[in-house]
């Protein structure tokens, strides 16, 4: 299909991404792509499945991503920037590749959350950081009522590796507390990792989506194939989902954090 999507292609080099990301909009074909020879693993769902009318995709509009654009600390940017490459990996696999969150540690290893259709078949995996070489990554669980899932890498070898990285801030507060035209970024791994981010609004925090069967953040951002299982930030870099799905209507489909928390338990 072909949508209107905004990307950065390379925000390593971007130290002002923030703005520019905003300002960069383009035509592009978001069909399935292919990367060193697997799919990005993606989930699609009509837009008739959730009520309302299709959603306004023109930038300029009231809280669209030209709203959002304030100049900010440049050293604050930089920081957030740093912070959102370093919790972002990207998951290969045999036959795909996703996104994912660094979610927590404990003892010996890094916890990473993704949406359980990027680990569907797709074994064995490994996680690649934002530097470094790919480290082998241990499926530890996958719900079969929502969608995610929780892999483990070895904390020895990504120290071996002198590999930076930082667990997500995760505040429920924060996360009971979304509203309408709230903004947020929306971080991925298509090329390699962290190598997107994408500005998105929230339509609603809580509706229940019959695709999914269960009750999502719903938000209005750019159609991203290939980002599936990446992490939903707010401007303040607290960790709010993990995206599922997207529309031609430009909708996705956000796990919220409250449902990904639930399922560590």
């Amino acid at each position: 299909m072909n949508c209107i999507r905004e990307e950065i292609s390379d925000i390593k080099n971007l130290p002002v991404w923030l703005i520019i990301s905003i300002l960069t909009c383009m035509l592009t074909a978001c069909g399935d792509s292919e990367v060193d020879h697997r799919r990005t693993a993606e989930r699609e769902w009509r837009e008739e499945e959730v009520t309302g009318e299709a959603l306004d995709v023109d930038p300029q509009a009231p809280g669209g991503p030209a709203a959002w654009t304030e100049s900010g600390d440049r050293l604050k940017q930089e920081d957030t920037q740093r912070y959102l490459r370093q919790v972002t990996v990207q998951i290969q696999g045999p036959k795909y590749l996703g996104s994912g969150v660094i979610w927590t540690v404990y003892e010996d290893v890094l916890v990473i959350a993704t949406a359980a259709h990027v680990t569907q078949d797709n074994s064995p995996m490994t996680v690649q950081f934002d530097q470094g070489d790919p480290v082998a990554a241990y499926l530890t669980y996958a719900s079969d009522q929502v969608d995610v899932a929780f892999l483990e890498v070895s904390l020895q070898e990504i120290t071996v590796q002198d590999i930076a990285w930082q667990v997500a801030q995760q505040d429920r507060e924060t996360c009971e507390q979304l509203k309408a035209e709230q903004p947020l970024w929306i971080m991925g791994s298509i090329e390699e990792a962290a190598d997107r981010v994408y500005g998105c609004s929230v339509v609603d925090p809580w509706i229940y989506i019959e695709y999914f069967d269960n009750y999502m953040l719903l938000g209005h951002a750019y159609a991203i194939p290939g980002v599936s299982g990446g992490g939903v930030f707010t401007q303040e870099g607290i960790l709010v989902g993990i995206l599922c799905g997207s529309n031609e209507a430009d909708q996705v489909a956000v796990l919220p954090w409250s449902v990904m928390e639930a399922n560590r338990e």
